[in-house]
């Protein structure tokens, strides 16, 4: 998968995620020329690939950029990357097997 690639090395960049954006790019394209029934189209676009969302129920560790200066703002941000490729694969997991069972 993907998102395991991109974060392999528990360091993901922004050369990495502008990768990635690239790819799903290329797979949404690749997923509307198909021939795959409608409802599965429908349920993959209903996926949130936005890899800048902070929102995923995981501490922000704000203080950090303060405290931390530079670093602490890194590490945030490493801490955000890493929560957002997990949930990302975690949904594709779910909608795998969602699919799979209808």
């Amino acid at each position: 998968m993907e998102c395991s690639r991109h974060s392999s090395d528990k360091i993901i960049n922004e050369d990495e995620i502008n990768q990635l954006e690239i790819e799903i790019q290329k797979f949404k394209g690749l997923l509307k020329e198909s021939k795959l029934s409608d409802y599965i189209i429908n349920t993959v676009y209903l996926l949130n690939f936005d890899l800048n969302e902070n929102n995923h129920n995981k501490p922000k560790f704000s203080w950090l950029k303060i405290f931390g200066g530079f670093y602490g703002k890194e590490y945030s941000e490493q801490i955000n990357r890493k929560n957002r490729l997990e949930k990302l694969s975690n949904d594709i997991d779910s909608l795998i097997i969602d699919l799979k069972l209808n």
